[in-house]
């Protein structure tokens, strides 16, 4: 199938800078590593910015060696009519947009209007509102990162109740401002086994929480907020994304790959029927749990995968991926995004990759007598941008 002309929602992406006007070869595919660093200071493990100047010339050419790199190498230098190499397209680039922001802004709008890209769910620390929003040629859907409250708050609160009474207060705020869902990293912070914890005991441990020193503790008051948080999230009729699995090794807890299996969430998602009401998001498929994420989504009903940072990132597997997905999770469910941060060529790559592997897949099995051509189409539609709209209530 050709999927070319079909539409794209990207159910996860990160903020594009439209001051970029201006790449380096590093600057570039160092945007492709989330991992630790060779040279000193690497503070200790602890995530750098992208500018990344602590990657020696050995840790570059690695990266270069991505699949991922290679292949947004040949999209670009098939655009630019250049050598698929990072320095010639980036030097490319830099030609076309010489120094202009307008010109970027131009380039930005050209790259999402032809992968047909019509919206996007953002994933951003910034006020609602904000001016980094406008760089997206397209509706701009903004999670809300709740767990900045609870840490901001929680070393001046009271008591656990008045905690979470100010962090409700924020989070119905910041959905009466226009965010469109909530955003939790409760694997990366500490792990996907969150444990039930009433408020009684949240309250006892809470003095323990706020000094830091006990980890228990410190772990039993935030899964406590956790509860209320998904709770709030279902009355609201919100749904909450949690990041799932790990994009790459860049701080200790995101390395500990046993903590971040999203099956690792069933006994205190069902603690409480109330819970499986809340309407949840593994974001990038729970990597590299897939499979699990995909099971999840088939076992709970208001359970959905997303796909962003396996894709692009693991493009050249995708194909194994989507299918993964394919096979066991409700179609309705699959959520394409692309974890696309600091220039617009990586969700432009992610749709023209997914449309790609996409209509292969739908063509076998067309082929094969596994589905009909209007079955396969509707199954593209969903995947492809029905879903994200049918669960953000986009019209």
């Amino acid at each position: 199938m050709n999927l070319k002309g079909m539409s794209f929602f990207d159910n996860h992406t990160h903020l594009i800078d439209p001051t970029l006007t201006s790449l380096t070869k590093k600057s570039f595919i160092m945007r492709f590593i989330h991992g630790y660093q060779d040279m000193e200071p690497w503070d200790k493990g602890v995530e750098s910015d992208y500018t990344y100047g602590h990657a020696s010339d050995w840790q570059v050419s690695n990266i270069e060696n991505l699949g991922v790199v290679k292949l947004i190498s040949h999209y670009l230098a098939e655009r630019f009519d250049c050598e698929e190499t990072p320095d010639a397209v980036i030097a490319a680039r830099n030609t076309y947009i010489d120094g202009s922001v307008e010109k970027l802004k131009e380039y930005t709008k050209s790259l999402y209007n032809e992968e047909g890209i019509i919206g996007t769910v953002l994933d951003s620390h910034d006020p609602w509102g904000d001016i980094k929003d406008k760089a997206f040629p397209c509706p701009v859907y903004r999670l809300y990162n709740f767990e900045d409250d609870y840490f901001e708050l929680l070393p001046t609160a009271s008591s656990f109740k008045a905690l979470m009474e100010n962090v409700e207060q924020r989070i119905r705020k910041a959905i009466s401002d226009g965010f469109t869902a909530l955003k939790g990293h409760v694997a990366e912070n500490y792990t996907m086994e969150v444990r039930v914890i009433s408020d009684s005991e949240a309250e006892k441990k809470f003095a323990a929480a706020q000094k830091g020193e006990d980890k228990t503790a410190v772990e039993d008051v935030f899964f406590a907020m956790y509860r209320h948080v998904l709770l709030i999230a279902s009355e609201l009729n919100v749904t909450v994304h949690i990041h799932a699995g790990t994009t790459g090794f860049n701080r200790p807890s995101a390395a500990y790959v046993p903590h971040l299996d999203p099956f690792l969430f069933v006994p205190f998602y069902t603690s409480d029927l109330a819970l499986t009401k809340t309407k949840i998001v593994f974001l990038h498929q729970g990597f590299p749990y897939t499979r699990h994420a995909g099971m999840m989504a088939y076992s709970f009903p208001n359970i959905f995968v997303d796909t962003s940072w396996v894709l692009p990132w693991n493009s050249y597997a995708f194909r194994t991926n989507i299918e993964d997905l394919l096979g066991v999770c409700p179609h309705k469910k699959i959520l394409f995004g692309t974890g696309q941060h600091g220039f617009p060529e990586i969700a432009w790559t992610a749709a023209k990759v997914s449309k790609a592997w996409l209509g292969e897949i739908l063509d076998d099995y067309i082929r094969l007598g596994l589905m009909s051509a209007n079955q396969a189409e509707k199954t593209a539609r969903q995947l492809l941008f029905e879903n994200g709209k049918e669960l953000y209530h986009i019209q």
